[in-house]
């Protein structure tokens, strides 16, 4: 660490609130941890004196720390339609002219962003309003749905950082007369082309919920449209027209609950009439300045926009994990990957990921493409994605589909390119909306791969996470197994070496697989972990057992286990105290939650389940990642448990060896597969040739040299290391499937975060001296208080001027 970030982190851990300091239980077990309140106000407890003493702490912390990594957000940025230069079209967003002026896609500018620029991360005005607005600028009337949309995006730096982005889209009603006026001329001329033949094209249709008009004019009956060509038709002295405009933030760090949360309530906030609250500006500027983020293995909590303006800002707390013990962050929520797939279909994608097939993804929901990206990509630990990764693809970018190379990219369901997608023998298509899959040509099958789907829906059902069990998806291209009967069969089972593969076919419910399961877990060698050592010590001792279960009342045993060791909640025990997953006994993740509930007292059973708060269902979300990560990096850590002895390290230096490393051989990758079971190989083999592999292992050799090996590397080698401890070190291959029971160690530290807060930022505070009443529409902020830091040491400036009402003299400019 360099001499700023010690004296960072010494800081950091003196800024401890007292509410968190006294927390622990003190005993041997651990911290007695209660849920924090996450939606309401939480004063400090703290003194006048200990208050205004924590607060010049924590501004000489701020300004110690490196900007780069410690502010929240970049940039506050307003994109939308520029009225002095006009209409532009949007040529990248098809040919326009074949539709109605209203489904057409018009070029959107950056009407404002603050601050004017960081060195850290240059402001690229074209690429975030392309990502802002991903349809491009459009207009809509009434009859359109016009609820604000959130959505999630990411941008590759040329340094290779991954930048996050944010943006909330809504519609504001257009007053401009002129802009109204070009819309009408423009529709004028579509329906005069209609009807005069010289148009062939139909018209593009807008999938929009809302009521259909059904007052169409004579001329659009020529080209004998569905009734919801309706809303394409905009009747200038009947409709009031909307246009797209958009409040985007710019990070570092991808936080997107509470980015959401925030520019959703700031939009919210925005006073459209007279009435009690604070500026907008004061919101910016507390996001821009003022919120840090936390450290590793720190909490902090900030205050966001409330949902009215004159309520008082909602607390919430952000957290980081500790990256030598715990997975990276991941804000995003495995429960909607889930959902919106199912547990099947994740696992054949994050195979064809695995494997760096090409990956395209298809919805009608730009936050869903992101959400699925980000997830899949995240389950790849300790491995990292190293390909074109752009999970929301612009219009002006899709040439980047036909790259020869691995990729994974999303495209919006209403665009073009996504109906026009072959069947490449490489290619994954993920259409999200419809929970289908179209598979690449011989896909292998995943190690162990029921087992591994029946421990994830076990973990699922932990969590009552709703998801369609009757309707999985449907998948295409694949090929029968070379076993009898060929259907859908798990490589993993111990007692059959059929490599299966899938044909076109329905897959089974989830259910039933997690039965198939246990009927084929019967037959293998079972494991009983205990925990032994000093009391809390968490050492896990490996004791196998051959016995059937029929012979073993392991449900019961394992209950009772998990009661007597603090595991399970009983009446008494406060919400949120430390349990272990029943996922942890390798026989309970078979049997439903609801017979393991039966063997335990009426007092412990679960109760009803009940409707989480947005922040609440947030930490929650945060819980369901930590455990469900957990059990894919177990099955990494079971598959290359044995890696390093396979490493072929160099006896040259280090310059020498980096320069010659693409002819050298640095893995002895025949030996390794020569220890596996038969019917796992055929994976195996193929991702041994990944670039994400061979990045890993370069990452082992170069640890030699380096004083800071990779993190993710460090994090993974020990797991490896805790599993050689549970089985013996000269352990070579393990054909049995075993369960993940480790992840409560991680969640403890989480729950430890949530509940022993380490910084509280300054609430949001009026930093102009006047502000206006209300607005009719989001305006443009005020430039002299949002471009510095210390906005509130020097007189505000005058009021920012209205956005300009009177547009070009050409509205209608390079329309045609």
């Amino acid at each position: 660490m360099t001499t700023r970030e010690n004296v960072v982190a010494s800081r950091l851990s003196k800024l401890m609130l007292s509410s968190g300091s006294g927390s622990g239980n003190g005993s041997g077990n651990g911290p007695n941890i209660q849920v924090a309140p996450s939606s309401t106000l939480v004063q400090s407890p703290t003194s006048p004196g200990e208050q205004s003493q924590s607060q010049s702490e924590l501004n000489q912390l701020k300004r110690d720390a490196d900007p780069q990594f410690s502010r929240f957000a970049d940039y506050f940025v307003i994109c939308g339609l520029d009225l002095d230069t006009g209409l532009e079209p949007d040529r990248f967003a098809g040919d326009n002219l074949h539709c109605s002026p209203l489904d057409r896609a018009y070029k959107s500018k950056p009407l404002a962003h603050y601050p004017e620029n960081v060195p850290w991360n240059p402001f690229d005005a074209h690429g975030i309003c392309m990502l802002s607005l991903p349809q491009g600028l459009r207009f809509r009337t009434q009859k359109h749905s016009i609820e604000p949309r959130f959505h999630s995006f990411a941008t590759t730096r040329e340094d290779g950082k991954r930048c996050y982005g944010f943006s909330l889209v809504f519609y504001e009603e257009i007053r401009n007369r002129n802009i109204c006026g070009a819309i009408h001329t423009l529709q004028s001329m579509f329906i005069t082309e209609l009807s005069n033949g010289q148009q062939t094209h139909s018209l593009s249709r807008v999938k929009q919920d809302g009521p259909v008009s059904r007052s169409l004019p004579r001329h659009f009956k020529v080209a004998g449209q569905a009734p919801q060509s309706a809303q394409s038709y905009y009747d200038i002295n009947k409709d009031k027209l909307y246009v797209a405009k958009s409040i985007t933030l710019i990070c570092q760090a991808p936080y997107a609950f509470a980015a959401q949360m925030f520019l959703k309530n700031l939009y919210r906030c925005l006073p459209r009439q007279p009435g009690a609250g604070i500026s907008l500006e004061s919101y910016v500027y507390n996001i821009l300045y003022e919120v840090m983020l936390p450290q590793p293995g720190k909490s902090i909590r900030v205050y966001l926009p409330p949902t009215e303006p004159h309520l008082p800002p909602i607390a919430m707390i952000l957290q980081r994990p500790l990256l030598a013990t715990e997975l990276p962050l991941l804000d995003f929520p495995l429960r909607l990957l889930f959902k919106y797939l199912g547990v099947e279909c994740v696992i054949q994608l994050l195979t064809c990921v695995l494997l760096e097939n090409q990956v395209l993804l298809r919805s009608t929901d730009y936050q869903r493409l992101m959400i699925v990206g980000e997830c899949i990509t995240s389950l790849l630990f300790p491995f990292v994605w190293p390909h074109v990764y752009a999970p929301i693809l612009p219009a002006a970018l899709h040439h980047f589909l036909d790259a020869p190379v691995p990729f994974v990219m999303g495209l919006h369901a209403e665009c073009e390119a996504a109906h026009k997608i072959g069947s490449e023998a490489t290619l994954c298509f993920v259409d999200i909306d419809k929970k289908h899959i179209q598979l690449p040509e011989e896909l292998p099958v995943f190690p162990h791969k029921v087992d591994f789907m029946a421990e994830i829906g076990s973990v699922l059902d932990k969590f009552e996470i709703e998801r369609d069990r009757d309707q999985e998806p449907s998948f295409r291209n694949g090929y029968v197994g070379r076993g009898a009967g060929g259907g859908v069969s798990g490589s993993g089972n111990s007692g059959s070496g059929v490599d299966a593969m899938i044909s076109s076919c329905t897959l089974p419910t989830g259910l039933q697989a997690a039965r198939r399961s246990k009927e084929r877990f019967q037959q293998m060698q079972e494991t009983v972990y205990t925990l032994s050592g000093s009391p809390g010590g968490g050492v896990v001792d490996y004791q196998p057992l051959i016995a059937h279960p029929s012979r073993i009342d392991h449900v019961p045993r394992i209950a009772d286990f998990l009661r007597r060791k603090g595991g399970i909640r009983g009446a008494g025990s406060p919400v949120g105290s430390p349990t272990v997953s029943l996922s942890s006994s390798p026989v309970g993740i078979y049997h439903d939650v609801d017979a393991v509930d039966a063997t335990m007292p009426v007092s412990t059973r679960r109760t009803e389940k009940q409707k989480l708060s947005p922040v609440d269902q947030y930490y929650q979300d945060l819980r369901i990642n930590n455990s469900v990560r957990e059990i894919f990096l177990n099955r990494f850590v079971h598959m290359f448990h044995a890696y390093e002895y396979f490493v072929i390290y160099p006896n040259q230096a280090r310059d020498e060896w980096i320069s010659n490393r693409e002819t050298l051989q640095n893995f002895d990758k025949s030996s390794f597969l020569s220890d596996q079971p038969e019917h796992h190989r055929a994976f195996l083999s193929r991702f041994l040739e990944s670039q994400m592999f061979a990045t890993l292992i370069d990452n082992k050799i170069l640890a030699m040299w380096e004083s800071q090996p990779d993190e993710q590397l460090q994090l993974f080698d020990h797991r490896v290391k805790l599993l050689r401890r549970r089985h013996g070190e000269n352990m070579i291959a393990a054909t049995s499937y075993e369960p993940c029971v480790l992840s409560q160690d991680s969640q403890q530290g989480f729950e430890k975060r949530l509940n022993c807060i380490d910084i509280e930022v300054t609430p949001p505070s009026e930093i102009l001296s006047n502000r206006a009443a209300y607005f009719r529409s989001f305006p443009l902020l005020e430039k002299g208080v949002l471009n510095q830091e210390c906005a509130s040491s020097s007189p505000p400036a005058p009021p920012p001027p209205g956005h300009p009402s009177t547009p070009s003299s050409s509205p209608l400019q390079n329309s045609h």
